[in-house]
């Protein structure tokens, strides 16, 4: 895009326009393992790191959708403007951040809770 008419539209209403008109993510994202894979060369080796995250919040598995940079850094597509140096802490935040998506249970039989069920709309 012409940086003039970037310019334009970022200073006027139609750039509310355009965003809202960008395909949007789901509402909800599948439970299960976030996967995130790095590799490099070194001295003629390649080295590839698979990091995988299953992630469960009281009990349950969600679909947090993490991923390490090569740095080591954590970072989480629900909170695309932060680095967190552990998945723990991603998950921290999450809770933090979407809390009526964690709600409070009082524990139950299988330490998780809940008792079964999922609402499916964990991030």
């Amino acid at each position: 895009m012409d940086p003039q008419a970037l310019a334009n539209v970022a200073t006027s209403d139609k750039l509310g326009g355009y965003l809202s008109s960008l395909p949007k993510l789901p509402a909800t994202h599948h439970a299960g393992p976030a996967t995130t894979v790095r590799t490099t060369v070194h001295r003629d080796h390649q080295i590839v790191v698979t990091t995988r995250y299953e992630i469960t919040v009281d009990g349950l598995p969600i679909g947090a959708h993490l991923g390490v940079d090569s740095n080591g850094q954590v970072h989480c597509h629900a909170l695309p403007a932060y680095q967190f140096p552990s998945a723990l802490g991603a998950v921290s935040a999450l809770i933090d951040n979407y809390p009526e998506e964690f709600p409070a249970h009082p524990p139950g039989p299988g330490g998780g809770g809940h008792g079964g069920g999922h609402d499916g709309g964990r991030h």
